[in-house]
């Protein structure tokens, strides 16, 4: 298995969790300085509210060059700012929501600030975390900040932690999930990494939705490690679905050629199948240098020379043996067209009406191909009708008909033969956003 590992960026996940601003409720004045105002109860008798109290509080001391803080963050005056609650940092003995409240503009302004400073801001964050006194509304977008910003400082440590405190206020989002399973992933611990992984892929999937192709190369990379073959299969068929990668094709490519090339099946329908699958291997973009060949031969000896033409070119052959017979085969080749046609019309089985249609694939005529495929497909007879089958959505996507493509496909992909892995092969590169 080869490994593969994008490691997103994360940078446009910051603002958005740390841009809630809100002024501090300062404590009562008459709590520190003298009597309740009237009809209100004295400090004393509120003994019991008192932790309550001081827990979504803060003294005027602190609570002032904050909230004087505020309206210099209003004006982006960023070092007024932090002037301000570097003041409110200075006073002794915070209580924790006092210390959560100066940590959480500290960490505030630094990543609001051109340019950003999200080491000060990690330092603010991980402040916050250890006050203990965030006010439940906020614990949320704290943790998630926590998670993101000691991820992108490699203190995987703390993202977990933060992941785990933040799983017990909520479930994690798609983005929480993502950074808490490349924690897990860069500390060597596959076995989290893949089941956090597998959960929420599987979530999405329930759902209707595609997963996420940074999510699905982690548990990909996650299975490789623990020789997880049966579940690394599942997630490279759902990784092919969302990603053009070359890394991802080449080996999605590979597990289908292999296919082929082991299967005990005669020479000829084995040569078809492999045909059928480097042709999408020059969509894909992951033909081999020694491919062309390879697919030039095989149009030769089944008699398509205009695709070994284009084959040929397409691999810069320009010269040689297999060049020398294209050349000759395609004299007469589009003439005998009508001949086949005849001839089909004549047999009672749909062979040459397949082979027909084929031919007509390879000279762009898509419609006539359809035609006769279809034609071929409906008298029966065959050989080998999943390759049939296949060569026919071959020729719808050609025409452009990508649904009744892959519903052909579909049909094909059930085969026990190795028809079967080649037409599953092509419907998972029709559900690409690409193809």
């Amino acid at each position: 298995m080869k490994s593969f590992f994008r490691r997103p960026m994360l940078a446009a996940l910051f603002v958005a969790a740390v841009t809630s601003v809100t002024v501090i409720a300062l404590e009562p004045l008459y709590a520190q300085y003298g009597p309740p105002p009237a009809g209100r109860a004295a400090p004393a008798a509120k003994a019991k509210q008192g932790k309550q109290d001081s827990a979504t509080t803060a003294r005027r001391e602190v609570g002032t060059p904050i909230n004087d803080a505020l309206k210099l963050v209003e004006a982006k005056d960023w070092n007024g700012a932090m002037a301000k609650v570097q003041l409110a940092d200075a006073v002794k003995d915070k209580t924790p929501y006092e210390e959560f409240m100066v940590a959480k503009y500290l960490g505030f302004i630094a990543v609001q600030r051109e340019p950003q400073d999200l080491a000060a801001a990690t330092v603010a964050y991980n402040r916050q975390v250890a006050s203990g006194g965030a006010p439940e509304p906020e614990r949320p977008g704290m943790y998630s900040t926590y998670m993101i910003l000691n991820y992108a400082a490699m203190d995987y440590a703390k993202v977990i932690q933060g992941a785990t405190e933040l799983q017990k206020l909520q479930p994690l989002d798609e983005k929480g999930s993502l950074v808490l399973v490349q924690a897990y992933y860069s500390t060597m611990d596959f076995a989290n990494a893949a089941k956090t992984a597998k959960v929420q892929t599987d979530e999405k999937v329930a759902a209707g939705m595609k997963p996420s192709a940074d999510m699905l190369g982690l548990l990909l990379n996650s299975q490789a490690k623990l020789m997880d073959d049966a579940g690394y299969r599942v997630t490279l068929d759902r990784l092919a679905t969302v990603s053009a990668q070359p890394e991802v094709w080449g080996q999605v490519m590979d597990f289908a050629v292999n296919a082929v090339v082991t299967a005990n099946e005669p020479k000829e329908i084995q040569e078809h199948h492999l045909l059928n699958i480097l042709r999408l291997a020059l969509l894909a973009g992951t033909i081999r240098n020694e491919d062309y060949a390879a697919m030039a031969s095989i149009d030769l000896t089944i008699g398509l020379p205009n695709e070994a033409k284009a084959v040929l070119a397409k691999g810069n052959r320009t010269s040689g043996d297999l060049v020398t017979q294209t050349t000759t085969m395609l004299a007469n080749d589009q003439g005998s067209l009508a001949a086949l046609a005849a001839e089909a019309g004549k047999q009672t089985n749909g062979e040459i009406d397949v082979k027909l249609g084929e031919s007509y694939m390879t000279y762009g005529r898509h419609e006539e191909a359809v035609a006769a495929l279809r034609k071929g497909i409906e008298k029966g007879g065959l050989k080998d009708l999943p390759d049939a089958q296949t060569t026919l959505g071959i020729a719808l996507y050609g025409a452009g008909k990508k649904d009744e493509a892959l519903a052909e496909f579909r049909k094909a992909e059930t085969a026990t033969t190795s028809a079967g892995p080649v037409a599953h092969t092509w419907a998972l590169f029709l559900q690409r956003p690409s193809a």
